[in-house]
Order: structure tokens, then C-alpha cells, then sequence
């Protein structure tokens, strides 16, 4: 039987942590090291000579978990896709169209509106900050 080279441990270690990664965004490199029983020190000097990093890793993991959003599945309770269609001629027609809208309200909801009308757009924060609602008394 032959032993693999510790750049082979390495990899495959890299690999299954990447694997994990998406199904467990917060797990821990050092307490996935020491579960699979690989050297710290020697990972990540070995990380750093191939130009491999935990947090650009992260992020991968977490824009494909939020590219793997199933409409009809239940989207996370920080992410809502909303996505709204609109005949063809009613776009053409407008000529006030809003795109890369981002508000923050007060109380740390951050809102991104990919594209919608200035109207649709001062619609939605009436709504939301309860404006545009009538009094229920």
C-alpha cells in the first residue's frame, strides 16, 4: 500500500472542506483540520504556496448557495428573490426605470432593487415604512 504524499492529504483535505463549505457556510477550517486529523501549520503552508485562501472559499460557497435557490423552495430568512414580469409594451413605454437600487432602513433591512420604475421603486418604501397604508382604526 502506498502512503500519499502530503501534498495529496492536502488536497483531498481542501477538497472535501470546500464540499462541506457549501452545505456548512460558517464551519471552521482549524476544527475541520483536527476532526480529519491534518496538520494545521503544514495546510496552511502549504494554502499559501498555492495561492488558496478560507475567505475567498467562503464567498464561493456562499454565492453558489444563494445561485442554488429554488424558487418554490424556502429562500433563507435573509435573502427574498422577488421577481416580478411585465408585458413588453409596458416596458417600452417607460422611460423612468431605476437599476442597482440599494436602501437600508433604520432598522438594518437592506433592500436591493435590481431594476424597477421610479414609481414601482417610492411605491415599495411607502409600503414598507407603513406610509402608504391606510389606518386600520
Amino acid at each position: 500500500m502506498e502512503i500519499p504524499s502530503a501534498h495529496a492529504r492536502y488536497e483531498k483535505a481542501w477538497h472535501q472542506y470546500l464540499r462541506e463549505l457549501v452545505h456548512h457556510p460558517g464551519l471552521c477550517l482549524a476544527r475541520y483540520l483536527r476532526y480529519k486529523h491534518v496538520d494545521r501549520r503544514g495546510f496552511e503552508h502549504w494554502m499559501y504556496s498555492n495561492g488558496y485562501s478560507v475567505q475567498a472559499a467562503k464567498e464561493r460557497a456562499l454565492a453558489l448557495t444563494m445561485d442554488s435557490v429554488v424558487p418554490d423552495a424556502p429562500a433563507p430568512s435573509s435573502f427574498l428573490p422577488v421577481h416580478f414580469t411585465e408585458r413588453q409594451d409596458e416596458a417600452k413605454q417607460r422611460d423612468d426605470i431605476l437599476t442597482g437600487v440599494s436602501v437600508t432602513f433604520p432598522d438594518g433591512t437592506v433592500v436591493s432593487i435590481r431594476r424597477g420604475s421610479a414609481p414601482s421603486v417610492v411605491s415599495f418604501l411607502k409600503l414598507y415604512s407603513s406610509e402608504g397604508l391606510p389606518c386600520s382604526d
